[in-house]
């Protein structure tokens, strides 16, 4: 299931647009990264992917859902929040049963299973995650920053969509709690799931990413892979590139011949600099 965007504005008054004749496709079984400075559109681009906000002009295609500013085409939205499920940045504010497993089963409920179904998705949903039945009966606000956030997420995937919008999803987590968190949206992905990450973190970006869109007041000014992105950067982009791009990129002006397009994480780069060293003895 592909998300197609076609002449999107997205005005919050009359004078301020938020978002500018943005033009995207999000083919299916994708991971896309979407960046671009604070204030850019990012959460209101994401936001409209499934009717949380109305496109103030053009239209998003998904499957058998249009939305747009035509009420009369906007059917069955509720609907479409099975397919495209958005995951806010600090998900764990949204938590309010008083335990675990009820949280995660509440949306289920709330699209019409019956609980027996409800809870046997959300401890399918619990379990992907991480978090095993010693959890079911604790309060969800007992629980650390990074559980917190797993079973929020948890609460999405017992939906079941086919497209998965996370809102920073690292916002506020350690080094571990990102690895954990990053590590289970990757597995995700595997298992399917087309993946839609709004995120600052340009090493993020450059690990797990297939493409890249870049916001710059409302507009798109890049779309394509995350290297070339890194290779054609400029000011108006506003984002850093990543350390582990520049050394390689540094190493390569020095005589090192390395495939970039090819480096995700420092094992990659390691690889590279030994295979590049045994050629050459």
């Amino acid at each position: 299931m592909a998300i197609q965007i076609k002449n999107l504005y997205y005005a919050y008054t009359k004078e301020k647009y938020a978002l500018k004749d943005v033009n995207l496709t999000f083919e299916e079984g994708t991971f896309t990264a979407l960046i671009g400075e604070t204030g850019s559109g990012k959460s209101t681009l994401v936001q409209n992917l499934n009717a949380l906000l109305i496109p103030t002009q053009g239209e998003i295609q998904v499957d058998e859902f249009t939305i747009t500013n035509n009420k009369h085409k906007n059917k069955k939205i509720h609907q479409l929040r099975k397919k495209v499920a958005l995951v806010f940045q600090f998900p764990e504010y949204q938590l309010f049963e008083e335990t675990v497993l009820k949280d995660v089963a509440f949306g289920v409920r709330n699209f019409g299973a019956k609980q027996e179904e409800a809870l046997a998705r959300a401890k399918e949903a619990l379990t992907s995650v991480g978090i095993d039945e010693s959890y079911y009966n604790k309060s969800p606000f007992e629980l650390s920053g990074g559980e917190k956030r797993r079973v929020a997420i948890a609460g999405i995937l017992a939906i079941n969509p086919d497209i998965l919008v996370l809102d920073e999803p690292t916002a506020g987590l350690d080094a571990k709690g990102t690895n954990d968190i990053m590590s289970l949206v990757e597995q995700m992905h595997q298992n399917g799931k087309t993946i839609i990450l709004v995120t600052h973190d340009m090493d993020i970006v450059m690990r797990y990413c297939q493409k890249t869109i870049v916001l710059h007041n409302g507009e798109v000014v890049y779309n394509g892979a995350p290297n070339q992105l890194f290779d054609s950067y400029n000011e108006d982009m506003a984002i850093e590139i990543p350390a582990l791009y520049r050394l390689g990129l540094s190493l390569k002006q020095k005589g090192i011949d390395l495939d970039l397009s090819k480096i995700k994480d420092v094992d990659d780069l390691i690889k590279q600099i030994q295979d590049w060293r045994n050629d050459h003895e």
